[in-house]
């Protein structure tokens, strides 16, 4: 057991804004978040070797066999890292890996589930339509060195919307919102599924959905092509909100779940759709993986029926909730944890689509202010 490692949030965020052709934009990534992304090469060195028992070379060996898949998907995705790893200064398999950890991490963790450690778990997300307008947001938990290599990245690219996402130095996109009204949310799954099947990556699909230019073109990206893991993402735009809880393989391995106007749907990091696409030969292993996602579900769905009008700050207050501390919405590091096994809530993010506006927190949100960023602007192209 170690105690609780060190990590810094910056009093002002890392917020790189990238502009041009995919290339272009990777460099400039790469280069303005240099330092972050060396040290997620350097964390997720451990990381890969504690939960997914492979050294670094054996990591972006895996990597490089889901580059065909990623090719016939976009092949804009591998040049834009190729543009990061010049930028940094790294390998474009350095690169890739990073952005395969789910791939890597779960994949195996599913394999060997028995006698694995518990990861922490990654994300609380929501969206509530009981209002005049949608309010969603998250939190992200996850390892606390990731409290060093958060990003804030927005993207203008040569064609398409504009779009913002919080994402790990190196990553290509996680939660977010586009100029088309898209907003993205997520939450990592697992199931006996996944089994490390190369296909298109999780994170690299989040990209995809940020880039889509209405909901309805979001809903044809998760059907496109052949998915490697599981995943849940929750879509918002175009008036109505839909949640799609995706498991390994194609169209017909997704449950659709549409969020109602009048009403709001929490998700965590366990399947909760009752649809009979789900095989009844496969096993749901998020509670068994990250142990605190049912608690987590359950206490956000308590205190958003308590909350008398939906709200910036109600939903403020849910995301900051302290029950069953450390391992909490608000997730703090437990000392008596192993250091990589450890959770900490790194962003925590409430959002309004229509208004343009992602009231953000870098740290735990009952600590650290909440920013407005205004992105009204920024999707004009002013």
């Amino acid at each position: 057991m170690s105690t609780t490692e060190e990590f810094i949030t910056p009093e002002e965020p890392l917020i790189v804004r990238a502009e041009g052709g995919p290339r272009e934009r990777g460099v400039q990534y790469g280069t303005a978040a240099r330092e972050r992304v060396l040290l997620s090469l350097e964390k997720y060195e451990r990381v890969y070797a504690r939960f997914a028992e492979l050294s670094w070379d054996q990591a972006k060996d895996l990597a490089v066999t889901f580059v065909p898949a990623i090719l016939a998907f976009d092949e804009r995705y591998l040049t834009e890292m190729e543009g990061i790893a010049q930028g940094a200064g790294v390998a474009f398999e350095d690169i890739l890996a990073l952005n395969l950890r789910t791939e890597i991490l779960f994949s195996g963790k599913a394999r060997k589930i028995a006698a694995a450690a518990a990861l922490p778990g990654e994300c609380t997300a929501f969206c509530d339509l009981r209002g005049a307008e949608p309010i969603v947001g998250q939190n992200w938990d996850w390892i606390p060195f990731s409290h060093q290599t958060i990003v804030v990245l927005e993207t203008a690219p040569e064609r398409g919307p504009r779009w913002v996402s919080v994402v790990e130095a190196g990553l290509l996109a996680k939660f977010g919102m586009n100029s088309a009204g898209v907003t993205v949310l997520t939450n990592a799954l697992v199931s006996s599924l996944d089994v490390g099947a190369p296909g298109m990556p999780y994170h690299l699909l989040l990209r995809g959905l940020l880039e889509a230019d209405s909901i309805e073109a979001a809903e044809q990206v998760l059907r496109a092509a052949p998915r490697s893991s599981s995943a849940n993402y929750l879509l918002v735009g175009d008036g109505r909100a839909v949640d799609a809880e995706t498991r390994p393989g194609a169209a017909g391995d997704i449950s659709w779940l549409p969020v109602g106007q009048g009403e709001y749907l929490i998700h965590a990091n366990h399947f909760i759709s009752q649809d009979s696409a789900f095989p009844s030969t496969a096993a749901d292993h998020g509670p068994r993986v990250m142990p605190d996602t049912l608690f987590r579900r359950e206490r956000a769905t308590g205190l958003a029926e308590l909350m008398p009008q939906p709200s910036v700050a109600g939903w403020h207050e849910v995301l900051s909730d302290h029950e069953n501390f450390p391992d909490a919405l608000c997730c703090h590091p437990n000392p008596k944890e192993h250091e990589l096994e450890q959770g900490s809530t790194v962003a925590s993010a409430v959002i309004e689509p229509t208004k343009r506006l992602m009231h953000l927190v870098l740290g735990h949100p009952c600590s650290v202010p909440r920013v407005t960023y205004d992105y009204g602007q920024f999707f004009d192209g002013r």
